[in-house]
């Protein structure tokens, strides 16, 4: 496993038990104020782009050299 490939794995596993935390504080707690909704949905929108890989961030983090990008065949 690349470097790359374990950051994009821990970006994963960082986004889903940040999505089931706030599942959990949102079923206990509820959501009381407008502002809370706001922020309580935005914090799912960051888990849930986390869970899919977050491919900007890791982008950022580990950039294609020249001459290594994919070749697209077909």
């Amino acid at each position: 496993m690349s470097p790359k490939e374990l950051f994009a794995l821990i970006v994963r596993v960082i986004g889903l038990l940040g999505a089931i935390y706030l599942i959990r504080h949102i079923v206990k707690i509820g959501v009381d104020t407008p502002t809370l909704l706001v922020v309580r949905l935005a914090s799912a929108l960051v888990g849930l782009y986390m869970v899919r890989g977050a491919p900007l961030l890791v982008k950022f983090a580990y950039p294609e050299k020249a001459g290594e990008g994919t070749a697209k065949t077909g």
